[in-house]
C-alpha cells in the first residue's frame, strides 16, 4: 500500500496556517463586539488597534515564528513560513467575506472586507519577522531563529497597527 507522506515544512505550515487563521478569526469577534449595527468603519485610534491587533498576530508573528521553530533546515524554515502566511491568510479573507464584514477604507474610497486590511497590513510584518530572523541568527532555523522572528515580528507589528490605527 503506498503512502504519500507530506513534506515536514508543507506539514507544519499547514498547522500553522490552520492555527493562524483561527486566532485570526478574533479580529472579527473583536469588530463585532465593538460597536452596534450598523458597523461601517474601523473605529479611529486605539481601538481600531486593538480589533487589528489578533490578526497581525496570527499572521505576523505566529505563522513566522511556528514552521521556522520547528524546522530542521533553512529552506524548511522559510518554505513553511510561505505556506504558512499563504493558508492562514487565505482561510482569514474567505471567513471575512462570508462573515461580510465590510469596511470602509477612506484613503482608497472603497469598502473592503476586514479579513483584507487585516492581511495587507500583516505581509510587512511576516516578511519582516522572516528578515529578522533569517538574518539574525547563524543557522536560520530552529529555537533561536524562531525566537528572533517573533521578537522581530512584535515589533514590527506594534509599529504596523498603530500607524494604521491612526491612518484608517
Amino acid at each position: 500500500m503506498l503512502r504519500r507522506i507530506l513534506p515536514p515544512w508543507m506539514r507544519r505550515g499547514f498547522e500553522a496556517g490552520v492555527i493562524g487563521a483561527m486566532l485570526a478569526v478574533g479580529t472579527l469577534v473583536a469588530f463585532q463586539l465593538s460597536r452596534p449595527e450598523p458597523r461601517l468603519q474601523l473605529p479611529h485610534g486605539l481601538d481600531s488597534s486593538l480589533i487589528l491587533t489578533p490578526a497581525v498576530v496570527a499572521l505576523g508573528i505566529f505563522v513566522v515564528s511556528y514552521p521556522t521553530f520547528l524546522a530542521a533546515t533553512r529552506e524548511d524554515a522559510v518554505l513553511g513560513v510561505f505556506a504558512a502566511f499563504l493558508i492562514a491568510a487565505d482561510m482569514f479573507m474567505l471567513v471575512s467575506l462570508v462573515a461580510r464584514d465590510d469596511v470602509l477604507v477612506h484613503s482608497l474610497g472603497r469598502n473592503l472586507p476586514l479579513g483584507v486590511i487585516a492581511a495587507a497590513i500583516s505581509v510587512p510584518v511576516a516578511l519582516g519577522g522572516l528578515l529578522v530572523g533569517q538574518l539574525a541568527a547563524p543557522l536560520g532555523f530552529g529555537r533561536s531563529t524562531g525566537l528572533r522572528s517573533a521578537l522581530g515580528g512584535a515589533a514590527l507589528g506594534l509599529v504596523a497597527v498603530v500607524v494604521v490605527a491612526y491612518s484608517v
